[in-house]
């Protein structure tokens, strides 16, 4: 339907051809369905054109008038149709009620008023509006016709009711329906004029000046429509080339068989849909390709092309340097936006479409997210789902409304040929307007397999790139969309050497708030693993999970910095994989990371189950699980200390270049501390928090091997750990004695000596064997005293401190499990003084790591070392005991 701008000789034929199978459509199915009336929407058009031509402006039409003279002649095209319609209605009258309305000029407020398609009224007074707010002196008003044209019109809210006139008899209508207009032409004009007055407000609302000079400038004239090249076009993106491979012709064989799915994919939409869509390719061939732009004439591609029925080309010709795909992307796409292209994207000669009607289904994507999120038409980034490298928006479609935020620049100039795609996906994920739709595509040579070039990654695309171009999407939606919110974009790292699904499925279930999105990245530390090939069956394919296989077994650390370069968020959290976390743990980190912006992350709390057994109880009573709610216990801190990645949330998108160090060892301890206090104290520096205390974030860790005992754990953290004295001297103290584990080790030492003195003496050196007795005792001495200070300690002095932990182990099984604490918190010493020994750290024994670096004062500092005293002062009374024994 539409005004003068659409019905004219031009469109007759796509007009007659889809008004007809639409309303056939529809009747067959109210037949099928058993309607009983139907209601037709005639026009005025099926008079005879001699009576509404030239020198008719006072001619009355009456309902008689169709058949007036034989053969009928209506109006063009558009009129004939409607009264054939009319007349394959009327078979079906003994079958249905059939009624026919025969409009005549429809208009009012909600019509068309500016796309072509809108009738004389609303033509009229959309000039006159544009004219007035232009506020320009002597404004010229565009009239179709000499001015002498007579119609008459219908105002919307008479249509529902009855029929109006152009230059209309209504004597039959009023007689059969006693139906009169309501609405004079003076109150429906006012009316219409309020409201397109209002409407080219809301279209002015936000733009610059010479946007609005511009728009009220078109706004003042109107145009033909030609339907036949309205369809809405996308722009194939098509570089090639004849290199990277051992025959130079094979790129022209892959181009055959892309342009046959092409052709076949599209076949539906270009042919049969009912909105028009068209495609044209933009050929890019690089200027020193000598194979394929040999000869004079259309070069090698475009021949292919044709040859396969695809006509709609444009070649160019491209100098940049070798394999920088990118630049020829932006070459294409620019030149695309320039002739008015609605949707552009990159596609290669080796690629391959499997889907029917691709066009229509990407462009109902975009409508479905205006719609959805109450966007712009046309903002957002949909992709094709690639098969031959799953999860991956490989070939991401973005529409004119991305050129014209950009100003026809598809992507930043610091592309190569690398990660344009997921630049893309990822800017319109910050607005929820990133979609991966179930439309196959295949990639023969690219993807996730070696390139016919060397490919090049962006630097550092994920930070200011993106960043500079969220931006800009930001400004332009302010002025036109001030209400939409930008998401908090958060990911989920999960560094993974179990792969146990039972836990990664809790992960990919946890389920984010609507202004919040989020992806999984799961680095998978055991490529052997035989649980892989599951896990990627049910979870490879959604866009928003990330599934990467290290080569050999890296670490945990290694595998969380693999995790964050994979990441684009703004946020990562970092969870262990054996963690459960609660429901709403995404939920709530949105929450702590809104209400503190300006931190550097947050420490969330993890929880163990009730510690029910000896072995469980003496983790808890060794201390080595305390900082792992320490965000329970300091909920209200701007700057903890550090916290455990069991469930760490970062902030990721600043430059601030740390990442967990791998000098740390592989299983883990001291790279925690380390990477926190580094982000800590970037953010510092540069005016933002350290990390706060998140308490509502909350997994539960279980209990390593299941509960059973095994210190080696323990061992080889304080191993790592250690390494924190001399990267961090500022938060080390001098011990006032020393510790349990360097005490043993002096008494071994002993030992040691006498066992040599011994054998060097065939065992009859009273020297030796007196040192070995010594150091026997001082060994007992030492262990004795730690386990009797420690049941002092957590059964009478501390006592008050055991109600703190969740544990149901009482009596005579507590005092065990001290004495198990004991052997932990030694052994765990031990591994510190290993550490340093190991990295030739002498001068540094002796000294301490405070835990707390600082935040709590002196209070722990002078606790550990009064306690150190106490036990040497304990195992020197032992010893003293023994040698008087």
């Amino acid at each position: 339907m539409g005004g003068m701008g659409v019905i004219h000789a031009d469109n007759n034929f796509v007009i007659y051809h889809e008004n007809h199978t639409m309303t056939l459509n529809l009747l067959s199915a109210s037949v099928s369905s058993g309607i009983q009336r139907f209601l037709y929407a005639s026009s005025a058009c099926v008079y005879p054109d001699a009576l509404q031509g030239q020198g008719n402006t006072d001619v009355s039409l009456r309902e008689t008038d169709v058949y007036a003279q034989l053969p009928p002649c209506p109006q063009g095209l558009y009129g004939l149709e409607k009264l054939h319609t009319e007349q394959v209605l009327h078979q079906y009258a003994e079958r249905m009620e059939v009624r026919i309305a025969r409009f005549h000029n429809i208009y009012g407020p909600g019509g068309s008023w500016k796309d072509g398609r809108e009738k004389a009224p609303a033509a009229l007074l959309r000039k006159m509006v544009a004219a007035k707010l232009a506020d320009e002196p002597s404004p010229a008003i565009e009239i179709w016709g000499d001015g002498q044209q007579r119609r008459s019109f219908c105002f919307i809210d008479d249509a529902p009711v009855g029929v109006g006139s152009r230059n209309s008899n209504n004597d039959f209508v009023r007689r059969v329906l006693q139906w009169t207009p309501a609405t004079s032409l003076e109150d429906g004009m006012l009316q219409t004029g309020r409201w397109i007055l209002g409407e080219t407000k809301k279209l002015l609302s936000g733009a610059d000046s010479a946007e609005r000079a511009d728009t009220l400038r078109r706004l003042q004239t109107s145009g033909l429509v030609d339907l036949r090249s309205h369809a809405l076009m996308f722009a194939i993106l098509l570089p090639i080339t004849s290199r990277g491979t051992a025959d130079p012709s094979e790129c022209l064989k892959h181009l055959a068989t892309f342009a046959r799915s092409l052709a076949s994919t599209t076949a539906y939409d270009v042919g049969h849909s009912g909105r028009r869509y068209g495609f044209r390719i933009y050929l890019a061939i690089d200027s020193d390709d000598a194979f394929l732009l040999e000869q004079s004439g259309p070069n090698k591609p475009e021949q292919v092309l044709r040859a396969e029925g695809i006509l709609q080309i444009d070649t160019i010709v491209c100098n940049h340097p070798r394999g920088h795909v990118c630049s020829i992307w932006r070459d294409c796409a620019r030149k695309a936006w320039l002739d008015g292209c609605q949707y552009f994207v990159l596609m290669g000669d080796d690629v391959v479409l499997q889907d029917m009607n691709w066009m229509s289904a990407i462009h109902n994507a975009f409508t479905e997210l205006a719609v959805q999120e109450s966007v712009p038409e046309g903002f957002g980034c949909v992709a094709f789902t690639d098969t031959s490298f799953p999860g991956m928006p490989t070939f991401p479609v973005v529409h004119h409304t991305h050129m014209e935020i950009f100003g026809g620049e598809v992507i930043p100039g610091s592309f190569v040929n690398q990660d344009g795609d997921p630049f893309l996906f990822q800017l319109y994920r910050r607005w929820n307007c990133s979609r991966m739709i179930p439309l196959r595509i295949s990639n023969i040579l690219g993807g996730s397999k070696a390139a016919r070039y060397v490919k090049v990654s962006a630097p550092d695309w994920t930070f200011r790139p993106l960043g500079n171009a969220t931006e800009t999407v930001e400004n332009w939606l302010r002025l036109r969309r001030p209400h939409i919110a930008r998401k908090l974009t958060l990911d989920v790292i999960v560094p993974c050497y179990r792969v146990d699904l039972s836990y990664l499925r809790r992960f990919l279930e946890l389920q984010p708030s609507p202004t919040c999105t989020v992806m999984y990245i799961i680095i998978i530390d055991d490529p052997q693993s035989p649980n892989i090939k599951e896990l990627l069956s049910e979870y490879s394919h959604r866009p928003d999970v990330r599934i990467r296989i290290n080569r050999v077994n890296s670490g945990a650390s290694a595998s969380r910095n693999r995790g964050l370069r994979e990441s684009s968020a703004e946020w990562v959290i970092f969870l262990d994989d054996d963690v459960t976390p609660n429901k709403d743990v995404l939920i709530e980190t949105e929450k702590a990371i809104r209400a503190k912006p300006d931190a550097a992350g947050f420490v969330g709390t993890a929880l163990f189950p009730p510690a029910d057994t000896i072995a469980t109880a003496a983790i808890h009573l060794a201390g080595v699980t305390y900082f792992w709610d320490i965000a329970r216990k300091r909920a209200d801190d701007d700057d903890l200390p550090w916290g455990v990645t069991a469930n760490l949330i970062t902030r990721r998108n600043v430059e601030d270049h740390v990442e967990y160090d791998l000098v740390f060892p592989k299983t883990g301890g001291g790279e925690d501390i380390d990477y926190c206090r580094r982000k800590r104290n970037y953010s510092m520096r540069h005016g933002g928090k350290g990390f706060c205390a998140a308490p509502r974030v909350v997994v539960t860790h279980p209990w390593w091997n299941n509960g059973k005992r095994s210190y080696w754990r323990f061992y080889m953290w304080s191993k790592g750990d250690g390494a924190l004295i001399g990267l961090y001297p500022e938060f080390t103290y001098r011990e006032v004695a020393p510790n349990s584990a360097e005490s043993i080790l002096a008494c071994v030492l002993i030992i040691f000596v006498g066992c040599i003195t011994a054998v060097g003496n065939r065992m009859s050196s009273p020297g030796g064997l007196a040192l070995i007795s010594l150091g026997i005792r001082m060994v007992f001495a030492s262990f004795t005293a730690n386990i009797l200070h420690d049941l002092y300690r957590h059964l009478w002095r501390d006592a008050n401190r055991l109600t703190d932990i969740n544990m149901s182990v009482r009596g005579f099984s507590l005092v065990l499990a001290v004495i198990e604490s004991t052997l932990i918190r030694v052994f765990s010493e031990y591994g510190r003084t290993v550490g340093m020994l190991e990295r030739k750290e002498y001068r540094l024994i002796g000294r301490s790591f405070d835990w707390f670096t600082g935040r709590a004062g002196n209070g722990p500092r002078n606790e550990e070392n009064r306690n150190r005293l106490q036990r040497v002062s304990l195992s020197v009374v032992i010893f003293a005991t023994l040698l008087s024994a």
